[in-house]
């Protein structure tokens, strides 16, 4: 039973991080029968798609980003837009039975060579307030992305500007900035 995994069952493997990458990975190992939990901080699959600004769209094309067992349906759009991509990982993550523990942070990870098992604890939010959970696994993946945190370079004099800075993934959308003049400072995708 996949409520006792974590509890009174440890899993074999941790995931922590729950995008693509950690979910299609998720979906392996539940086919493989490997007892695998993947960890994320967003409550539900998709939702670090979701959380960013309107107009985001994936900037490779559809055939790059397919899942294993399932690929996105033949009209499925070259580009598509976040929060479809965010749909499709809830719901690919509900088919595929993928352990997913939304709400979740991974505060620490200690190895213990005797024992050949890591000590990993959490803490998880199931919506009756946080718990600390110590899992013990004997492998533990990161799949955290590339892009998750932010690389924020600081510029002489910007204490004085008195326009607003800030990063690409604090950006709401394109909404109140119609008429103003803007610098994008970045030549990645994000800047595009």
């Amino acid at each position: 039973d996949e409520k006792e995994l974590g509890y009174t069952r440890q899993p074999y493997t941790v995931i922590v991080g729950g995008g693509q990458g950690g979910i299609a990975l998720g979906a392996r190992m539940r086919q493989l029968g490997v007892p695998t939990i993947v960890v994320d901080r967003y409550a539900r699959p998709g939702d670090q798609w979701r959380s960013r600004y309107k107009s985001l769209c994936l900037h490779d094309p559809v055939w790059y980003d397919h899942l294993p067992y399932i690929p996105f349906p033949d009209n499925w759009p070259v580009f598509a837009p976040k929060d479809k991509i965010g749909d499709w990982l809830e719901m690919y993550t509900r088919v595929m039975e993928v352990n997913y523990w939304g709400s979740t942070t991974a505060e620490s990870a200690e190895f213990d060579e005797a024992e050949d098992r890591w000590t990993v604890k959490v803490h998880r939010d199931r919506g009756d307030g946080p718990e600390e959970v110590v899992l013990r696994p004997r492998h533990i993946v990161f799949a955290m992305g590339v892009s998750g945190k932010p690389n924020r370079p600081s510029f002489p004099g910007e204490e004085q500007f008195r326009g607003v800075v800030q990063h690409s993934s604090e950006h709401p959308g394109p909404a109140g900035y119609e008429g103003r003049k803007i610098v994008v400072i970045g030549s990645n995708n994000s800047a595009f």
